[in-house]
């Protein structure tokens, strides 16, 4: 990223967008952008829109370092005049609830990059990972891309797979997605330095990721067991939606987080959502195919 040999390196002038918890996002940022010369000057957070509120904007405000600018807002219209001062030349978005302003995106010279928990063009939008649950894929991935002016569009700068076995979850997952991050942003920051405008996106490959609707909470036990653990694992906590899915087991409303498949064996003749072994502070439960292990789960609220 040097301007050439006897020139001293180009220092950018980078701000954070972010409003993912423990301000992971700003930390993976910074670790990668300093040692190249770089630092971040600002970071923007927000308690999200109105049918989306979250308290991780606290958390982000916390890891920030008193050095840096935080902007703590709901209104869009707003960012462009509060961020001009600060003369950026790179953003960086990682798990931000808001879509960007045109004029805020004008901002930097070298554009606007974005992560994104998928392995694009498939499931653009907020729920990608709980899609991938759902759908029971074998694979997701992380993404870093351009931003444009719709939502996980722009073209692609840095991209990764992640194999998903039956035992993963979020807790699993996370971590995983959260570890490709900083060598991701390395490649996608090489590219940007040359000013490579990325992969377009194939649109054939295209789908969206929205959030849930409240039917795919409530369990029907006579489904296959595969299907209910996806729902379950599906069910990731997103924003104010609580993890988990929601049934009733021997007369009791539960929400369950996490479930485990079992081996193929003989099927007991029990009705679905009857309780045919406790082990330990484990259910098993009968499906519609077979048992599935709850291993985690709270009354329902």
């Amino acid at each position: 990223m040097a301007d050439g040999p006897g020139t001293a390196p180009e220092s950018w002038r980078v701000v954070v967008f972010t409003n993912m918890p423990g301000g992971i996002v700003y930390s993976t940022v910074d670790q990668v952008v300093r040692p190249l010369g770089h630092r971040v000057v600002g970071v923007v957070t927000t308690p999200g829109p109105k049918r989306r509120r979250s308290q991780t904007y606290l958390e982000v405000v916390a890891a920030v370092p008193p050095e840096v600018d935080v902007v703590v807002s709901n209104h869009p219209e707003r960012w462009a005049a509060m961020l001009g001062p600060l003369r950026p030349d790179l953003i960086v978005c990682g798990g931000f609830p808001w879509r960007i302003p045109a004029d805020v995106l004008a901002l930097p010279r070298l554009g606007a990059i974005n992560f994104h928990d998928a392995l694009l063009p498939r499931y653009r939008g907020p729920n990608a990972t709980g899609w991938a649950f759902r759908a029971g894929d074998a694979e997701t991935g992380l993404t870093v891309h351009r931003l444009a002016a719709e939502f996980d569009t722009g073209p692609i700068l840095a991209q990764a797979r992640i194999p998903i076995t039956d035992d993963d979850d979020q807790s699993t997952l996370f971590p995983q997605i959260v570890g490709l991050a900083p060598g991701l942003l390395r490649l996608a920051l090489e590219r940007v330095a040359r000013g490579d405008p990325g992969d377009p996106q194939d649109e054939r490959g295209a789908t969206e990721a929205g959030l849930f609707e409240e039917a795919w909470r409530a369990i029907d036990w006579g489904q296959p067991a595969r299907t209910i653990h996806n729902q379950v694992r599906s069910w990731i906590g997103l924003r104010d939606i609580p993890p988990g899915a929601l049934g009733v087991v021997d007369g009791e409303a539960l929400q369950i987080t996490r479930t485990r498949l079992l081996p193929d064996q003989p099927v007991p003749q029990a009705p679905p959502g009857a309780v045919v072994r406790r082990e330990g502070g484990r259910l098993v439960v009968q499906c519609g195919d077979g048992l599935l292990e709850l291993l985690a789960w709270a009354p329902a609220p």
